[in-house]
């Protein structure tokens, strides 16, 4: 974490160092980490990571303790500064539909962030029910004919990596797609950064789940009983997404192509 704290003016840098205070226990003062970016005013810039249990910093000079002054740590604060998502609520009011948890942007250009709120063909919310994503290839003259890649060796150009995730395997509770660490999303490779499919073929993802049919904006392809739904197949590249780098993908709005 960075601290920018100020002491008494004329501190010089090289008499400036400061401690921890963790579980009620003073630490070894120490000097790693501090600068001072600008001569003209002794404010003292200090990169730390907090130890377990921190409590707060104190910063000082070495040669005048009477010359100190706490960093303003709270274990608040940085928990809230080493968050990487941030979701602000407001108070609970009452609504006709669900709501749908958008998830951060990965960090990474090849990876993308399915997220997305699910009903069944009886605009019910689906809560408890098991969802499949399966990365197939699409035949480009026959689309019907999809070919299993579970033998096939796939790459990812960005970090050289064979990918061997080809299935994932999910949850939709209260509507909401999560994964096996209960996240409300999937990472899942883009397939315009996937080589080694099988010539005149496209990469996509196959969405299977057998309690809802099909996302709530899917077509039918008959109307007669019993209904026959399209497969749900979606490519994520930068048509898709939108974006040229890693990004998020509703699955529940955006399914189909």
């Amino acid at each position: 974490m960075i601290f920018t704290v100020p002491l008494q003016p004329g501190t010089t840098l090289a008499n400036v160092v400061y401690l921890w205070i963790a579980s009620g226990v003073a630490g070894t003062p120490t000097a790693s980490g501090v600068t001072q970016p600008s001569a003209t005013f002794a404010t003292f810039r200090i990169d730390s990571t907090p130890p377990a249990g921190a409590e707060e910093m104190i910063v000082y000079d070495s040669t005048n303790t009477a010359n100190w002054n706490v960093a303003g740590y709270t274990a608040g604060a940085a928990a809230l500064a080493g968050a990487t998502q941030i979701l602000l609520t407001a108070p609970y009011v009452p609504s006709t539909g669900p709501s749908t948890i958008i998830p951060g942007s990965p960090g990474t250009l090849s990876i993308c962030r399915c997220y997305g709120t699910w009903i069944d063909v009886s605009a019910l919310t689906v809560d408890g029910v098991p969802m499949t994503l399966t990365l197939v290839a699409i035949d480009n003259t026959d689309p019907t004919l999809i070919y299993d890649l579970s033998a096939t060796p796939l790459k990812n150009t960005e970090t050289g990596l064979i990918i061997a995730q080809r299935v994932a395997n999910l949850m939709l509770v209260a509507g909401q797609l999560e994964n096996v660490n209960l996240d409300q999303f999937v990472d899942m490779v883009r397939t315009d950064y996937i080589s080694g499919a099988p010539a005149g073929t496209t990469l996509k993802y196959l969405l299977t789940c057998d309690e809802i049919g099909a996302p709530a904006s899917l077509a039918l392809v008959s109307s007669t009983t019993p209904l026959v739904f399209q497969p749900v197949l979606f490519a994520l590249n930068t048509s898709t997404i939108g974006l040229t780098s890693g990004g998020t993908f509703d699955l529940s709005k955006k399914a189909v192509t």
